[in-house]
């Protein structure tokens, strides 16, 4: 298989190992007061929380079960993924998306959990390959959608998870993550077309 950035991979375990330390104990019980999104202390000018929240988690299950979906992502995805989409990723949606939990989610008191930009990770990278494998990936991107618009409905158990994450699972965050994605896949294959025509203007 094409590895678009081999050195990618380093990029991939860092994260993944940073987000390993900040949820085990005893620094988890340190650090997550600080880093996950409450809102009274954002308005009260704590906002790097809107970013940092992503990082933390509610137990070392949680903690788990994102960073291994975090890895095995990037896992599938070698052929499209770089040093520059990573963080671009990584970046914009810890941002936008704590900004949607403030401006759209105003009941939303305290949150943590990569889950809701992993939703976005997946989507920006179904895109950036749709060409690779287009009835595959058409799949999966309809399995997504599909999940989302369940997670929506008002009978959706938000508490299914409880026993193991010990906490509900916050629906909205994956679906502003997966808009991110959406937004920053979009964008990426259209600069993409766009500087090809330019290169080929034979190109439609």
């Amino acid at each position: 298989m094409h590895i678009a950035d081999p050195k990618v991979k380093w990029h991939v375990f860092a994260l993944a190992l940073l987000m390993l330390v900040l949820g085990a104990p005893p620094l988890s019980e340190l650090a997550t007061p600080w880093l996950r999104y409450d809102r009274e202390l954002v308005e009260a000018g704590q906002v790097w929380r809107l970013v940092t929240c992503h990082l933390a988690h509610l137990n070392h299950w949680h903690m788990l079960m994102n960073v291994s979906g975090f890895v095995l992502c990037w896992f599938f995805f070698v052929d499209v993924l770089t040093r520059a989409r990573l963080w671009l990723w990584l970046l914009v949606s810890t941002v936008l998306v704590g900004m949607a939990f403030y401006f759209f989610d105003t009941e939303l008191q305290r949150y943590v959990g990569l889950s809701g930009i992993l939703h976005g990770f997946l989507v920006l990278c179904l895109l950036l390959g749709w060409r690779s494998n287009p009835l595959l990936h058409t799949l999966v991107l309809a399995v997504v959608i599909g999940r989302l618009t369940w997670e929506q409905m008002p009978d959706y158990d938000v508490y299914y998870l409880r026993d193991v994450i010990a906490g509900r699972v916050h629906v909205n965050a994956h679906l502003y993550g997966s808009l991110v994605g959406a937004l920053l896949g979009g964008s990426l294959c259209l600069a993409t077309h766009l500087k090809k025509k330019r290169k080929n203007p034979a190109l439609s």
